[in-house]
Order: C-alpha cells, then structure tokens, then sequence
C-alpha cells in the first residue's frame, strides 16, 4: 500500500505545466516522502546496530526489536497486529491509549496492582447478558481477600477518544501513557486511588481472532493512596474483546512482584469449544530494565492446577503457586454462565541455571459460557 501510495509517474520527463492542484499534490507526496524517509532512517539504524539478533519470535527477544516496531508503528495504528502469542508487538509505550468501551461482543479489561504487602485486583467483564466490575484486595496483615465492590451497574463511557469509565463509586481512566482507577466510599469520599504509567506495552492476535488484539502492561508504574498510605508498586493491566465463546476455558498466571525486575504472565486457554475450536496457550518472561522476552512457543507451554510450565530452547522453566486467598464469583444472567476463580498466591519461577525467583501472583481461572 504504502508503494502505491509513493509510486511516480511512468513518464517521468514528459513536461507539464504545473497546476495549483498539482503543486499541493506534489507537495504532499514530498511531504510523504520524507516522513516516510525518517522512519525508514530509524528502523535502518536500529537494524545495523542488530545485525546479530535472532529471528523475531524465538526464545529471546531484546529490547532493540521493539524498537523496530515501534519504528515500523508509526506507518500504521496501534493495537494492530497480525500475528499471534509467539510474534508480540511492542507499542509505544507513553503514546498508546486504551480504546473506548466497549469494543466487543465480549470485553473484558483487568488490572493487578502490587505493593509492599497489599495487592490490589479490580476488573470489568461485558457479555451480550451482562456487565459487572468489581475490586478487591489482599492485605498481608489481615491474610484474607477483602471485597470493596461486587457490582452489576453498568459503567458509562464518556465522550472521550479513549477509555473513560464511571459509575457511582468506581471511575477509571486508561488514557495516553497511562491513567488511574478511583474507588469511592459510599458516601462519596475517596476510598482508593491507582495512579499508573506505561513501562512496556505488547500486544498480539489471541487464539481464533482476524483483527481484535489483546494489550498486555506487565510493567506498569503504581503510586496508590489507600487509607491514610500511599504506596509504591509494579502493576499489571489486560484488555481484550472479540469473539471468544460461547463455550471457553482458561488458566493464567501473573506476576508484577518478583525480584531482579522481571514480570511473568502465562495462559493455557480454549475458545469457542466445539464452534470453530481456538487453542490458546502462551509464556512470557519480561526483564523491565532491558526489555529481553524470554518465551516459549505456544506449542511448548501449559498449565496444572498449581503450576505452569514451558520448554524455551529445550530448557524447563516452571511457575509454581501457592494459594493464600481466593475470590470466587458467577458471571451468570442471560446465556452467559462463567464462573471465575482468583487466586492470590504465593509463587516460586524455577529457571534454569538461575536462582529461582520468588515473589506473589494472581492465578486467574474461568469456565463456562459467556
């Protein structure tokens, strides 16, 4: 397309007289030219510098490769990919912005928040039956999960280009570079506030999907204020939607709180069970200082109840969690009937020749109809 639109005329010296309208159409592809000259320019140098790297898409994935898609986005949208779990899109990070809500037949947005002995979980999950948002927290010093909000109203998106959402106690905002959720008492005061900044953004086809990404944040900067606390942390943010049912199936594992910076998310899934049948499995290992993926082809990753598992050239890495709270809730009205099991866990990343790594997860399972 972009050839088309750059292509010149096939006679080259045959003279005209040049016209108003030929001068700003020249103008124009002058214009162009040069952009498209500039991002060519930054995607050569980044290819000089990695002359030596690996195909995209193998085990290891360093930084200066998302620069080249970075680069290469700026010919095109964001949230457009064209491949799968195995070929993930770096976006620009401080640029990209959430679309507005809702997007899908089925959509489905969530955030993890970790902090220094307090973990937060707030998400909001659409079918054609329902719309429900909820938040709840793990304290370590209490040891259980505290729900703050189980709610079916529906949120109304605002008039803006990106996501905005409010109802009568909760608000979000998932705007450019990053945003924040608020939670308010029922009187109306400021319960909790989540303040967010992109760090690392990628995105990529799910299982059975032509055109609808999913946004993956592993990284996400926090600042939260709860009770009188204010808190720094590491988060984790998923939006998705699209045709995934009506029958579906899934396991995932997250983490924003390991050591040595690294963040973990993994998913052994299956959409549209008996109805254009999708496999959907995935292993991803970001270190957010380098920007280096590590990941197992979607053949070479699964899950147990308790664990995670995947061979990355040939070597065996596990993610083990140990449960220490559960939220359990039916998403059920309508045809739809999916129960959902959150886990706050315990996790132990075995890698090898490493130390394994040690910090907390949130293990998500959900099964039913939607």
């Amino acid at each position: 397309a972009h050839q088309e639109q750059f292509r010149l005329s096939p006679e080259p010296h045959a003279k005209r007289t040049p016209t108003a309208k030929s001068r700003d159409s020249g103008a124009m592809l002058g214009s162009n030219i040069m952009r498209a000259s500039r991002v060519l320019t930054s995607m050569r140098g980044v290819m000089v510098q990695q002359s030596g790297l690996k195909r995209f898409g193998s085990a290891t994935w360093p930084r200066h490769s998302a620069a080249l898609q970075c680069a290469a986005k700026q010919m095109r949208g964001a949230f457009t990919p064209s491949k799968g779990p195995d070929a993930p899109e770096a976006e620009n990070a401080s640029q990209v912005a959430l679309p507005r809500w809702p997007a899908g037949w089925h959509d489905h947005l969530q955030y993890h928040f970790f902090f220094d002995g307090l973990f937060v979980q707030a998400r909001v999950f659409l079918t054609p039956s329902l719309e429900e948002h909820s938040v709840w927290i793990y304290d370590h010093n209490v040891g259980k999960v505290e729900e703050l909000l189980n709610s079916p109203e529906r949120l109304q998106q605002s008039g803006a280009d990106t996501l905005e959402l409010t109802g009568s106690r909760l608000h979000i905002e998932d705007g450019k570079g990053g945003g924040f959720l608020q939670l308010k008492g029922a009187g109306g005061e400021q319960e909790l506030k989540v303040q967010f900044e992109n760090k690392h953004v990628f995105s990529w086809l799910p299982a059975g999907q032509g055109a609808n990404a999913v946004i993956h944040r592993p990284d996400l900067a926090l600042k939260l204020d709860y009770k009188g606390r204010t808190l720094q942390g590491r988060g984790y943010s998923k939006r998705y939607w699209g045709s995934y049912g009506p029958h579906w199936g899934y396991r995932f594992i997250q983490s924003s709180a390991l050591p040595e910076n690294q963040f973990l998310w993994t998913a052994d899934a299956t959409f549209r069970l008996g109805d254009g049948e999708a496999k959907y499995n995935y292993f991803k290992l970001l270190d957010g200082e380098t920007g280096e993926l590590v990941q197992a082809s979607t053949e070479n990753t699964w899950q147990q109840d308790c664990a995670g598992f995947a061979y990355i050239d040939g070597k065996r890495y596990e993610a083990r969690i140990t449960p220490l709270g559960e939220w359990m809730h039916d998403y059920k009205a309508g045809d739809t009937n999916s129960r959902m099991q959150l886990r706050y866990c315990k996790l132990e990343v075995l890698r090898p020749g490493a130390a394994p790594l040690v910090g907390y997860a949130l293990n998500e399972r959900c099964f039913g109809v939607l």
